[in-house]
């Protein structure tokens, strides 16, 4: 029984992790973090994280990067960042531009999301399953 309760929690383990698979994470540079501050509101504004474009609504993840590598979250057309320091009302954050690195910007990505919630009834159905046949 020992190894059952192993097993499971390894699982679960398991699909915790690889539930940040939900969303894709992009590199953006402080020049793109810049467009998505108050002055710049909008429904959607795209910015460059290397080679590919990313789309940010409102409601787009974003972590801004400091040097010390500490992150903390921003909300997109709610942040001013000037020459000098960023401001973050929201989450009562300020921080010298000169620490500022860059941030990532997260995006939503369906296709894992829904391979993930598949994957996870799967293993359900099949653990239920096999406690069945193996029940005395």
């Amino acid at each position: 029984m020992h190894s059952l309760a192993t097993r499971l929690l390894t699982l679960v383990t398991l699909a915790s992790f690889v539930s940040l698979a939900c969303y894709n994470r992009y590199d953006i540079s402080t020049d793109e973090l810049s467009r998505l501050q108050s002055r710049f509101i909008g429904e959607t504004t795209t910015v460059t994280s290397g080679e590919r474009e990313v789309a940010a609504s409102a409601t787009t993840p974003i972590r801004v990067r400091t040097q010390d590598g500490a992150r903390y979250n921003v909300s997109p057309f709610n942040f001013v960042l000037t020459e000098t320091q960023l401001v973050a009302p929201d989450y009562d954050l300020l921080l010298p531009r000169e620490q500022i690195v860059g941030a990532d910007v997260s995006e939503f990505n369906a296709t894992k999301t829904a391979l993930l919630i598949s994957g996870v009834v799967g293993a359900a159905a099949a653990g239920f399953i096999l406690l069945t046949v193996l029940a005395d």
